[in-house]
């Protein structure tokens, strides 16, 4: 494992890709047969397994037999990603949010991109969840003068997001406000905008995390699995279409922040009630616990979600979580899971 930099960025040696590949196969292989094919002692092939676990890999283990592959991890063509500038790749780092960041300045449009999260975000302090090579995952990074010029920001990715997908052939993708994109009505990732401020500018990190394998989802509680998250197939099982989905992607912010500079947020407004999974339905919406019922209307000019509530009166919601208004979703939304 080679540490890059700060903020745990690290990228696999040449002896940790070499034995990916032998374990590729999914069988079992030895330490003493992994060692003799890379030319490294039982004990070095044991640190390396142990460095990839620590960085999201997964392995069996079993005395006499060795080690397995849980899964197959996909991997990014760094040929592809190295034809956008200012694009940084890391086999792992702990958040690529916190990495721009945590930089003194960034150019327009960089880009960090990650195999696998220690520490990964969500919004309002949740942690995301990941395993190597198996989502998309990486923060695009934007400079503006003013704060009030941000606050629609996730809006326009969300709109990105769809329009990229869209584009691939994936069905029946939308989005939640504020931030989650869906796939045939179950969650497939989520968009998370942070910022820092200066005297003579805002710097802020579009952070855009993606479900490319159901197999991972199978790891996690089956029930949620299930009910309430799916993934995006159109984006690739291979690490040149990967890449090239990545690139397209960032292509489509690239362009739509142009359009957001120049004519603000209301063709995105449009477009996102269009894309809404949830409008004209039922749904309650949890603030710090406290829960408001209400028909979606959609999203207004400045982005806060319109409700129609239960006393006939319409309220903007600037922060919260959305669900559908079913019993059995009372119990989950109530933790903030959704």
């Amino acid at each position: 494992m080679r540490f890059i930099g700060s903020f745990g960025a690290t990228m696999f040696t040449s002896d940790e890709y070499k034995i990916l590949k032998i374990l590729s196969d999914r069988k079992f292989h030895s330490g003493v047969e992994i060692g003799d094919a890379i030319g490294k002692t039982r004990t070095s092939v044991m640190n390396h397994i142990k460095n990839l676990t620590e960085n999201g890999l997964r392995f069996n283990k079993v005395v006499g037999r060795g080690y397995q592959l849980q899964y197959i991890p996909l991997f990014y063509n760094k040929t592809i990603l190295q034809k956008r500038p200012n694009l940084e790749y890391f086999d792992s780092i702990e958040s690529t949010n916190s990495y721009l960041i945590g930089k003194s300045n960034f150019a327009e449009g960089s880009v960090v991109v990650s195999g696998y999260q220690t520490g990964g975000k969500g919004r309002r302090g949740r942690k995301f969840i990941s395993r190597f090579g198996d989502q998309i995952m990486f923060s695009y990074a934007c400079n503006f003068d003013d704060v009030t010029e941000i606050g629609g920001l996730s809006i326009v990715a969300g709109v990105s997001v769809v329009n990229a997908l869209r584009e691939l052939g994936q069905k029946n993708v939308g989005l939640k406000w504020p931030n989650d994109v869906y796939i045939d009505g179950k969650k497939a990732g989520g968009i998370l905008v942070e910022s820092t401020c200066s005297t003579d500018s805002v710097r802020v990190v579009i952070g855009i995390g993606l479900n490319t394998t159901r197999d991972f989802l199978f790891t996690l509680d089956a029930l949620a699995t299930n009910r309430y998250m799916d993934c995006v197939g159109v984006a690739g099982n291979d690490s040149d279409s990967r890449s090239l989905f990545l690139l397209r992607l960032c292509s489509y912010i690239d362009a739509d922040l142009q359009e957001y500079r120049k004519h603000g947020l209301s063709s995105f407004v449009r477009l996102f009630n269009e894309f809404d999974v949830y409008r004209g339905r039922e749904v309650v919406v949890v603030t710090d616990k406290n829960l408001t019922y209400g028909i979606n209307m959609g999203i207004t000019s400045s982005g806060a979600l319109l409700l129609s509530t239960e006393n006939g009166e319409e309220k903007e919601i600037l922060v919260g979580d959305v669900s559908l208004r079913l019993p059995e979703n009372l119990d989950t939304c109530i933790k903030g899971r959704l």
